[in-house]
């Protein structure tokens, strides 16, 4: 088992460079060992499969791969490999196929983009915001600073260009239909969505009916019988692990970013690649320039101490591994080999895989990596990099699921008990009181005259819109979704059915609705009718997308995992 690992681990051996925090700190981990095979190292030319029938090469699989990974270079600014919430997001295999079903099809519609055009595409993205002019500068450290230590050739991003463009009129064929808008229509959804809703709402909240609940042994103890799953404990582990925290590695960090000659530069490119809003205070303003460029040389500088961490850590999970295999089935290996190197070694709390442990800055895959370790395997594959520190674990302790007995979580049950009992009371008396409102309007009524016989106290909302993003005041108090599919359906005068809640429920009374003024509509009208026909544009292109892809066959394409750039060779 272990000499598999050795085989396939290359990080466990090899000095290594990882996690940027800007784009241009080289990302070197050679365990992505795909990505670092991309420098156009091209094998024999060969099939890799087939779309829709035709013969798919090598060649085309591995520029496909490379234009996915460009995607995700431009549209978030950072390659997918560069931290875990990245890795774990981008899927290489999907990012592929859907790449080559849109290539395929504009390939059949003659889509042809030449030269000029290109150029076009290039100049834009690396246009100087202050001088509107092509910045050659920035776009050559870009080729050599980004690309190259990725493996990507400029060349690459040229064909990823040429493939950008041919895509983008792709979407504006496949997406015509739903832009297809007249004036009348963007007018009448623009009302329709713009009109304003003055409403009531009565509100039965379980909280409301909590005194009224009678908690006796016999009712608690069924309830604790008929919710048993939502009192199991689940697995939990407990890893031991040793921490190399980045602050110890700052001297270092500031001896290597001295040696760049060009860093001042750098720094300036970066913060005219991202632009200014990109950098705004713990206030949410935009910081100065001069702030925004010690923020990312502070960051630049946090990135090297964490790859010196790794490089530690890496150094210790050698050794660690070298133990196991001499003593695969010890399970204090961890602490051993830390206290050999005279390094502290730590164990954390027990945690479950949906938690994680609460006392470490770690990423959000933490848990699903603690727990594909095994007895057989029970060291991680790799340091794992936090927000302060590198950390190589292994496994502990296990603890497998198991029940709790009513009467050492007897105080939660009940207080669940009386919850569920007056979330049910609370229902009742909104379903009572909607064949109140019903009763009452037969017998004409008002919805107010209703409430007061009812006892209830109806509330008057602040007027929203079907484009209303929030109430304020009323944020977490009631689900505006709920309040505007309802109201929608009303006509003033009308009251809605009872809405039950995760809390309780609800009624709504629509009181009036106030059509937008026109001065206002003919100042909106314009930006709406052209946002209305961009969204309707991106549902035409999804939905005839999605036929396209469902309808693709592909057959024999490499598998690559999920949350991996590794490439085949």
């Amino acid at each position: 088992m272990f000499a598999s690992i050795r085989r396939h681990q290359k990080w466990l051996w090899i000095v290594i460079m990882v996690l940027v925090i800007i784009s241009f700190v080289v990302y070197l981990d050679p365990s992505y060992s795909g990505r670092r095979g991309f420098r156009r190292q091209r094998g024999p030319s060969q099939e890799f499969g087939t779309v829709n029938g035709r013969p798919l090469s090598r060649e085309e699989f591995l520029d496909a791969y490379q234009d996915v990974r460009l995607e995700s270079k431009f549209s978030t600014g950072r390659w997918p490999e560069e931290d875990e919430a990245g890795r774990r997001m981008f899927n290489a295999d999907n990012g592929i196929r859907q790449r080559l079903v849109l290539l395929e099809k504009a390939r059949e519609l003659g889509i042809r983009v030449n030269d000029e055009a290109v150029a076009d595409w290039i100049a834009n993205v690396f246009r100087d915001p202050k001088t509107g002019k092509f910045n050659m500068e920035e776009y050559r450290q870009f080729v050599v600073q980004t690309l190259r230590p990725e493996g990507v050739t400029e060349a690459d991003l040229q064909r990823f260009a040429r493939n950008q463009i041919a895509i983008s009129h792709l979407y504006k064929l496949a997406g015509m239909s739903g832009g297809l808008v007249s004036r009348g229509d963007a007018e009448a959804a623009y009302r329709q969505e713009s009109e304003q809703m003055n409403t009531q709402v009565v509100l039965f909240n379980y909280s409301n009916y909590l005194a009224g609940v009678t908690v006796n042994d016999a009712a608690v103890a069924q309830y604790y019988t008929n919710f048993m799953s939502q009192y199991r404990i689940p697995d939990r582990m407990q890893v031991s692990y040793v921490k190399y925290d980045a602050t110890n590695y700052l001297a270092a960090a500031d001896q290597f970013i001295a040696q760049r000659t060009n860093l001042a530069v750098e720094l300036q490119a970066e913060y005219q690649r991202r632009g200014p809003d990109a950098f705004k205070d713990s206030d949410g303003k935009v910081m100065t320039e001069a702030a925004a460029i010690a923020r990312l040389k502070a960051d630049m500088r946090r990135g090297y101490s964490l790859i010196e961490a790794r490089k530690q850590a890496t150094s210790f999970a050698q050794q660690l591994f070298d133990l196991y295999e001499k003593q695969p089935k010890q399970t204090n290996n961890l602490e051993r080999v830390a206290a050999a190197l005279g390094i502290q070694a730590f164990a954390t709390e027990p945690f479950s895989r949906s938690e994680g442990p609460s006392n470490l800055k770690v990423p959000d895959g933490f848990s699903q990596m603690a727990f594909a370790l095994t007895p057989e395997q029970p060291m991680a594959s790799e340091p794992i990099i936090g927000e302060d520190a590198a950390y190589v674990i292994a496994l502990k302790r296990l603890w497998p699921s198991e029940m709790q007995p009513l009467a050492a979580i007897r105080e939660k049950v009940v207080a669940d008990y009386r919850k569920r009992e007056a979330v049910d009371a609370a229902r009742k008396a909104g379903e009572a009181f909607y064949m109140a409102v019903t009763n009452g309007a037969a017998q004409k009524k008002s919805f107010d005259v209703v409430c007061a016989e009812s006892r209830v106290q109806p509330v008057l909302l602040p007027p929203y819109s079907m484009n209303t993003r929030s109430l304020r005041g009323w944020e977490g108090r009631v689900d505006l979704s709920l309040l505007k599919d309802a109201a929608s359906t009303l006509v003033p005068g009308k009251t809605s059915d009872f809405m039950p809640t995760q809390d309780g429920g609800l009624v709504l009374h629509l009181i009036s609705r106030v059509p937008v003024d026109d001065a206002v509509a003919k100042a909106e009208l314009p930006a709406f009718t052209t946002q209305l026909r961009a969204t309707r544009e991106r549902q035409a292109f999804s939905d005839w997308f999605r036929k396209q892809y469902e309808s693709a066959q592909f057959s024999g394409l490499p598998k690559l995992s999920r949350n991996t750039s590794a490439a085949p060779e």
